[in-house]
């Protein structure tokens, strides 16, 4: 059973949809720039879309669980491709459900909510785990089965996850050992362990698939530009080293209710270091 598009009722275990029908927003420069559910997480779908829509941003990084937006990966991904497209935006990346102790399960939900991000049409999925040991032991099975869906798997530093530090990074990439599985430069999440992305960069390399990007004073975000990250040294950098790929916005400030105005003024802040970057 699909979503209903006239209020905001779902099937049985999906997530509330809402829908509007102003216009979208017509897409804009910096398509390379997506926005992230955790700026919002108390955002239903249909709310977040529009928003960011508004903002200027139209490619939107897809959770599958925590924030009010999270997709439910069970249900027809076209139920959720035509709600995008009435904000104009698209999915550019997506996260999936991290593999527990059964290997064997968790490998096959990743594979299926795989699928599922290949029928968005994303090109990234974020592989997830709950520890070193499972990243390893699922990996194998994991890249053979997701064989040919056009999806490129990454591995992410999160701070307080399996792979918080470069060492626990470092052995997560030794033990999988597999070219086809990429990376994710993890910039505040490094920021906030006291690691800076050149640090990170050094150990990830030609590895580097997608880049979340945030600025921080110590492990607090702030509006981009006020911190402690050096984004324009970090655009410059990866630019020159031939990265092409996406980049995801993040922001998540003390002053919440600010969110959408430190948004819009990251999204200039953004085209006034890098533009001609993105």
């Amino acid at each position: 059973m699909g979503f209903s598009y006239n209020g905001t009722t779902s099937p049985a275990g999906g997530h509330a949809i809402a829908t509007s029908p102003t216009a979208p927003t017509t897409p804009t420069a910096h398509s390379n720039i997506a926005i992230s559910p955790c700026c919002n997480p108390k955002l239903a779908l249909a709310a977040a879309l529009e928003a960011y829509s508004a903002i200027g941003f139209h490619r939107f990084e897809a959770f599958t669980s925590w924030a009010a937006s999270a997709l439910d990966y069970h249900q027809p991904a076209e139920d959720y491709l035509q709600l995008a497209q009435r904000w104009g935006m698209t999915f550019s990346s997506m996260h999936l459900p991290a593999v527990g102790q059964d290997i064997a399960a968790g490998v096959a939900e990743a594979v299926a909510a795989t699928r599922f991000a290949a029928q968005l049409g994303a090109t990234i999925v974020l592989f997830k785990a709950v520890s070193r040991p499972a990243y390893i032991e699922a990996a194998p099975a994991y890249l053979d089965a997701i064989q040919g869906l056009g999806v490129t798997p990454v591995l992410q530093n999160h701070a307080g996850t399996a792979i918080t530090t470069l060492d626990d990074f470092r052995q997560v990439i030794d033990g999988v050992a597999d070219p086809r599985m990429k990376t994710l430069l993890e910039v505040g999440h490094f920021h906030k362990v006291g690691v800076s992305w050149r640090q990170g960069y050094h150990l990830l390399g030609d590895s580097v698939a997608l880049v979340h990007i945030k600025d921080m004073i110590g492990g607090q975000s702030v509006p981009f530009g006020a911190g402690e990250v050096d984004l324009p040294g970090l655009f410059e950098h990866l630019t020159a080293a031939g990265y092409r790929g996406q980049y995801v916005v993040e922001m998540e400030v003390k002053d919440g209710e600010n969110t959408l105005k430190y948004l819009a003024d990251a999204k200039r802040y953004l085209g006034s270091i890098a533009g001609a970057m993105l």
